[in-house]
């Protein structure tokens, strides 16, 4: 088997680069279609969500805000996972094979939930020791919270994630927010790779030396980095 990630340790964002959607607009759209504020709290949460990812607010006050304004339960998470099941990048399904035979070397990295993500990834090889994610907290099947003592619930928390796995590979963050690009800024990882496939956010492009548009292209540049 060639080695497709040139020896290097991948840590993917999950929302927006793995999957095309944020998991938490998602939920949004699932849990609130009874609700008759639905659109201006729909649009409220997406609203945080962007400010988010641009890097306007820390993400730990975003992640509050927005649970707030939901009411979760693990019948909402069982159908949000479901749904975010067939939405995964078309081009993360075309190399499916390769992800498979490499996942000893890729991470997910995400400020969303470990209960969705983990049976996603699970279809692709990625362990669930290989998931850096908030947990949610439940009290009888409703959401009350996240760990709070996951460092992915505080602010730069993908950094002290990621400095919190050991290699001997040089680290690559693929991501599309802002979140992802301050791993390297902070110089938790040697590279970055802006991921634009479904979204592309400016103010992480104009500060992106690499931008892949696909894991195709995503490959290509760990490759010559």
């Amino acid at each position: 088997m060639t080695d497709a990630l040139n020896g290097k340790a991948l840590f993917i964002d999950f929302d927006s680069t793995f999957v095309k959607i944020e998991t938490i607009d998602e939920l949004a759209r699932l849990t609130l279609q009874d609700d008759p504020d639905k659109d201006s709290k729909i649009d409220l949460i997406s609203g945080i969500t962007s400010q988010a990812m641009s890097g306007e607010i820390d993400f730990p006050a975003a992640l509050e805000r927005r649970l707030k304004i939901l009411s979760l339960t693990s019948e909402s998470i069982r159908q949000a996972t479901d749904q975010i099941s067939s939405l995964v990048s078309d081009s993360f399904k075309t190399n499916r094979q390769i992800i498979k035979e490499h996942c000893d070397d890729i991470w997910i990295v995400s400020g969303g939930f470990f209960e969705v993500i983990a049976p996603i990834v699970a279809e692709y090889g990625v362990s669930e020791s290989h998931i850096l994610a908030n947990t949610l907290l439940f009290e009888g099947d409703r959401v009350i919270g996240c760990d709070r003592s996951s460092p992915l619930f505080q602010d730069k928390g993908k950094i002290r994630a990621i400095e919190s796995i050991e290699t001997s590979k040089q680290r690559v963050v693929i991501g599309d927010g802002h979140t992802d690009l301050e791993v390297y800024l902070e110089g938790a990882a040697e590279h970055f790779i802006c991921y634009t496939e479904n979204v592309s956010r400016q103010k992480v492009l104009a500060q992106s030396k690499h931008i892949a548009s696909s894991f195709e292209q995503m490959l290509e540049i760990v490759n010559k980095i």
